[in-house]
């Protein structure tokens, strides 16, 4: 297949795009000018996924669009959450129509479910929250709504939720996370007993290959929506411990009072850097709450098993960060 993918540069882009060219697929990738995936074999093609013209431009003469691009930021406005997940979904629907492409994935989220409350082994059944807990959930709950209403005999849609990605390369988490214990900073936060089940980036970039290769006009898998994640529930605290060992950390016992966890994500705000601490209004969200999601839907109709272990994930994170470490020490 030709393929347009936006969101390239992102960490889950990159991911997505290896997997499509190792699988044989032709890839465009819709970047803003002067930036690049890295992968070998993508075509470049330069423009604003937001804009309605440049998107049409990248969409002529390919079979499907995987839409991965978004905004993540925990301190974005309201607006630009809005432009970056629900103006370039419409700009992206509006491409595929006029271009004539029959199949879109778009790469959305967990927490676009996410109101008040666990969510303890739910499946793509758990409506929509009367009310969302953060603008980024929400306008991607915009934009999955959007993408199942145009489903239709020529344009086959789905909708994939990958829930916390990590892995290799991950920026919004991991560098906070070890920052803070390097300085003696970092208290775990929450209840001990919450579960999460936080997905590897290479797992969530395969789902979209196995979403692609299922997805046509008419398949039973077209106009639904699919959870992607490990299938491994672990607590946030063993989560949270693994990555430190990863980073050559010893575990993380102490605690801190749920007021002052959340009195510190309220007042967090980006470095000078422009790098996220670890706690922040959207991080005390999703690691104060169980929320892991049923496979069985991804399993029956996309063939979705994940191929990569938390296990062998955190031995392949633990390598990453040595190799990186000893480059320091040398430099």
């Amino acid at each position: 297949m030709q393929i347009l993918l936006t969101g390239a540069t992102g960490f889950l882009g990159r991911a997505i795009a290896a997997v499509l060219i190792a699988r044989g697929h032709r890839l465009r990738a819709l970047v803003r000018g002067g930036r690049d995936p890295g992968v070998p074999g993508v075509e470049l093609h330069h423009g604003n996924v937001a804009a309605l013209e440049d998107v049409c431009a990248a969409a002529k003469d390919c079979d499907a669009v995987v839409h991965a691009a978004g905004c993540v930021d925990p301190f974005a406005s309201i607006e630009q959450y809005h432009e970056a997940n629900v103006r370039s979904t419409d700009c992206v629907l509006g491409a595929c129509e006029f271009t004539g492409v029959s199949r879109l994935v778009l790469t959305s989220c967990a927490s676009a479910v996410f109101g008040a409350g666990d969510f303890d082994g739910v499946d793509e059944s758990q409506p929509y929250p009367a009310r969302w807990t953060h603008p980024y959930a929400h306008t991607k709950a915009l934009a999955e709504q959007r993408v199942r209403a145009a489903n239709s005999e020529t344009l086959a849609t789905l909708i994939l939720r990958p829930h916390l990605l990590w892995g290799a390369g991950e920026s919004r988490l991991l560098p906070g996370l070890l920052d803070a214990a390097g300085k003696g900073r970092l208290r775990l936060f929450g209840e001990p007993d919450k579960r999460i089940d936080p997905c590897h980036v290479d797992n969530a970039a395969e789902a979209h290959a196995l979403a692609l290769e299922k997805l046509e006009p008419g398949a039973s898998c077209a106009g639904r929506t699919y959870f992607i994640s490990q299938g491994e529930p672990m607590t946030i605290e063993a989560f949270f411990n693994a990555l430190l060992r990863a980073g050559g950390f010893p575990p993380e016992k102490r605690r801190m009072a749920a007021l002052s966890a959340r009195a510190l994500a309220t007042g967090a705000r980006a470095g000078a850097d422009n790098a996220t601490p670890m706690l922040n209004p959207h991080s005390l969200d999703l690691f104060s709450r169980t929320s892991w999601f049923r496979l069985d839907a991804a399993r029956r109709d996309l063939g979705y098993v994940p191929k990569l272990s938390t296990v062998e994930g955190m031995s392949r994170l633990i390598a990453q960060l040595t190799r990186s470490r000893m480059r320091n020490r040398g430099a």
